[in-house]
């Protein structure tokens, strides 16, 4: 056993196009220093939250700016060991519009947490985070998956926007008790995008963010 271990936390956001929802999972472990001294940090002093405001931690709901499209509101709980946010939902009707949520991230525990991790997971039961599902069963299968190709989902985090797994990010860290950024979540369809002849849906998987306390 190393004579370290890290103290891992993970950061889930569960996006969907038609009812997405965001979680957190927290892990830790003992930490053995020498022979004769132990150290075992409590995960109660590694918090990454989420928030509705830049300035501080807040749980109100999030409305999202829209660009022709229409967005509900987001609801945020920081409540017990799997702070969420839920609720993200976009209604498109034509390419060229957007849906986009803003919200921050905020490290209020006593150690600086380190961005390591970006995974985009494939949406639940398929081989791809996105998966489209005809709701109109007169709309022609070619068209909709046309259409499909032209909706996508970003995150940007901090400065960086993705839109695919991204491992071993280095530098990119939140201080001890006050560290914070930006996370915006956007689903797109694209400018000049293909249109379908009836409605569908688009389920994405989720997209965790995992953030460690050291940047090894």
């Amino acid at each position: 056993m190393k004579k370290k271990q890290k103290i891992i936390i993970i950061i889930a956001l569960i996006v969907m196009l038609i009812g997405m929802s965001i979680g957190f999972a927290a892990f830790s472990t003992n930490i053995s220093i020498s022979s004769s001294a132990g150290v075992a940090p409590s995960a109660a002093d590694f918090h990454v939250k989420f928030s509705a405001s830049e300035s501080s931690v807040v749980t109100s709901q999030i409305t999202p700016s829209t660009s022709g499209a229409t967005g509900e509101k987001a609801t945020l709980n920081n409540s017990g060991t799997m702070p969420t946010i839920s609720g993200l939902k976009a209604n498109f009707t034509a390419p060229g519009q957007s849906v986009t949520y803003t919200f921050y991230v905020h490290n209020t525990g006593d150690y600086s947490a380190y961005l390591k991790n970006i995974t985009f997971e494939n949406a639940s039961g398929k081989s791809s985070n996105k998966a489209c599902t005809k709701t109109d069963s007169t709309a022609t299968d070619s068209l909709v998956a046309a259409a499909c190709n032209s909706i996508s989902i970003t995150a940007k985090v901090g400065a960086t926007t993705y839109s695919q797994t991204t491992n071993s990010i280095t530098n990119h860290s939140l201080a001890a008790k006050n560290g914070k950024e930006t996370v915006v979540v956007t689903i797109t369809y694209a400018s000049g995008g293909s249109k379908a002849d009836g409605d569908f849906s688009v389920a994405f998987g989720d997209i965790k963010l995992e953030y460690k306390s050291t940047d090894a």
